[in-house]
């Protein structure tokens, strides 16, 4: 065995007791081993003798010489040692010593052997050079293998001597604006904005200590970073400080972004401690680790009064159990995914029944690098609601029975009325004069007028009350269908109708949509005047997470002191003379509500109007 079988490279920057048991794991290194640790390492200059394991290629115990000494570069402490054989150094002696006897036995001879001892001497002296040399390239590698390090850092690394003036600093100086030689030789508080970062600079040289600390970091542009520098002494051969080496990290995003987390924090307990519902968090156990400020004021109680507490010795049974609770917690904990038990009904403390809304959510978090699942609880108080949405239920019957009532018994006389004046202009038409005969026209007109009046106010009524069901429509087929409808009173009054764009899909009810289309286009029919080249203009835009309809005309206009009002019951333009109800645009309206959406006009007199209606993107 020998390490002259390896390649150097396998050895540099290798730990020396690690690498040598690698090697040679069953050869025994224990006294070199305590040498290297007794003397070597603390800086001390001896020749000692130990029983090594090997030797060149021979194996066994042999007894070494080895003679050490250390040496110091750029404020650090190396060590370097020889070791050869002890019989070896005997015999070289030995060897010595003959040669000089024979040499005074042989005087003849003395001036071939003392030159041959001169190439001797310069042989050693030749070698030993060249042994000084191999060693001085090997330091010059080990230090530019350390410039090369310092150099490709990621942090700043830097030097100061001990009145803190900078002798050294690295290439990620230009990070904060400044170049090594624009700073080589001064302060090092030139850079640095914590005003106690001198008195840790005077401790580390005064006590010899090591510090890790955050600061304040000043790039040459005056921007403010923060900065984990840590500092360690630089010591002489004596023991002496004679400067720091201190490495600069950037944590200035990591601050930030730690900041964030405590600021989300801090507004997530806000938001938590103002929600209205009762919040309850739970671990896996169901035990109560948190609960926010409603559940407490609802209930009467501090946080002591169930933190800690199992759900079960909290909640009654009629919410676990009968409620379904226990189950949902099950299902959360199983799947992770949500559940939401509807109007659960419990009786409270005070004996009155409670309608409950529940929701139960898994979330996880991390917990010593493991996750852990907790339960949100979200408990909703919906009794009020409940009640109120009974009310409205029971005002919605009464409304469809006066709905009835005006259908049927507003009807009968109005029929009658329609008869009797039919009958009148039928079989008396010879015993009315003109006048006559003009009077029983208007009141069949008005009649006629009352009819749609009737029936708008009874659709009218029915939207919200009576819903079809909504379905994802092509709004393309729907503008379809009422152009073909309103086709006849287009072409009479010469209007083109253009369909702008790719019309979206929309989530709705289609027979209410068509009314929302034929409203607003009979709307700009009724309201185009003389214009020439009438033109109407359909199409939709996206805004904001809904599709923005519009019609678009070139009509009369609106002045913009009615944009309001004409979308109140009843309320019409008086600059012409139109038939109608006005409850069209009012229709428009309450059926954009009750798709989520809204409706709008932009207009000026004499300038053509623009209606929008929206509808969400997604339902």
């Amino acid at each position: 065995f020998s390490f002259r079988e390896y390649f150097i490279k396998e050895f540099i920057g290798r730990n020396a007791f690690a690498i040598r048991k690698e090697k040679a794991p069953d050869i025994s290194f224990e006294e070199i081993d305590r040498i290297m640790r007794e003397k070597m390492m603390k800086g001390k200059e001896e020749v000692d003798t130990y029983i090594s394991g090997w030797h060149g290629g021979q194996k066994g115990k042999i007894r070494k010489l080895i003679a050490y000494a250390p040496f110091y570069l750029d404020g650090r402490q190396y060590s370097v040692a020889l070791a050869t054989p002890e019989r070896e150094v005997i015999l070289l002696g030995r060897k010595n010593l003959l040669d000089t006897l024979l040499t005074m036995a042989i005087i003849a001879v003395i001036g071939l052997f003392g030159l041959l001892y001169i190439l001797n001497l310069d042989r050693r002296r030749i070698e030993a050079l060249e042994r000084e040399a191999e060693l001085a390239e090997k330091i010059k590698e080990s230090r530019d293998y350390l410039q090369n390090l310092l150099e490709s850092a990621n942090d700043l690394i830097y030097t100061v001597d001990i009145n803190g003036n900078f002798t050294y600093l690295n290439p990620r100086i230009e990070d904060y604006g400044y170049t090594p030689d624009e700073l080589m030789g001064k302060r090092f508080l030139t850079i640095l904005t914590e005003k106690h970062h001198g008195r840790r600079f005077e401790k580390s040289i005064r006590e010899k200590v090591r510090q890790s600390y955050d600061v304040e970091v000043k790039t040459k542009e005056g921007a403010i970073r923060i900065c984990r520098i840590s500092t360690s002494p630089l010591m002489d051969q004596e023991g002496a400080v004679i400067g720091l080496i201190a490495t600069v990290r950037d944590i200035t995003e990591r601050e930030q972004a730690r900041a964030e987390i405590i600021h989300l924090k801090e507004y997530s307990e806000k938001i938590v401690a103002s929600i209205p519902s009762s919040l309850l968090v739970l671990d896996k156990e169901l035990n109560i680790k948190s609960v926010n400020r409603t559940y407490r004021e609802t209930r009467g109680i501090r946080d002591n009064d169930v933190v800690g507490k199992n759900i079960k010795e909290v909640f009654p049974c009629d919410l676990l159990k009968e409620g379904g609770l226990l189950q949902a917690f099950e299902d959360v904990m199983e799947t992770g995914e949500t559940r939401r038990l509807y109007g659960v009904k419990h009786a409270s403390s005070d004996h009155r029944g409670k309608i409950l809304n529940i929701t139960a959510s898994g979330i996880r978090r991390a917990e010593e690098e493991e996750e852990e699942e907790d339960i949100i609880l979200v408990i909703e108080d919906v009794t009020e609601r409940a009640r109120l949405t009974e009310e409205v239920r029971k005002k919605n019957k009464e409304l469809e029975g006066f709905v009835y009532t005006i259908s049927h018994d507003l009807r009968a006389p109005i029929v009658s009325i329609q008869g009797f004046s039919s009958i009148l202009l039928a079989d008396f038409q010879d015993k009315l004069d003109d006048t006559g005969k003009r009077y029983l026209a208007r009141i069949q007109a008005n009649v006629r007028q009352m009819e749609i009046l009737i029936d708008d106010l009874l659709e009218f009524s029915r939207i919200g009350r009576t819903a079809d069901t909504f379905e994802d429509v092509p709004s393309v087929e729907i503008i379809k269908d009422v152009l073909s409808v309103l086709g006849p009173q287009l072409k009479k009054r010469g209007i083109v109708v253009n369909v702008r764009g790719n019309l979206p899909v929309i989530h709705c009810e289609r027979s209410r949509i068509f009314q929302v289309f034929e409203n607003l286009i009979q709307n700009s029919i009724k309201y185009m005047g003389d214009t020439e080249s009438p033109e109407i203009e359909v199409g939709c835009r996206e805004t904001g997470g809904f599709h923005e309809f519009y019609v678009k005309d070139n009509g009369i206009g609106i002045d913009p002191k009615y944009h309001q009002k004409i979308f109140q019951i009843f309320q019409r333009l008086k600059e012409v003379d139109t038939k109608g109800t006005g409850i069209g645009l009012s229709t428009v309206e309450r059926i954009a509500e009750i798709h989520g959406g809204s409706v709008r006009v932009e207009s000026e007199k004499g300038k053509g109007a623009t209606f929008y209606f929206s509808v969400p993107e997604k339902a």
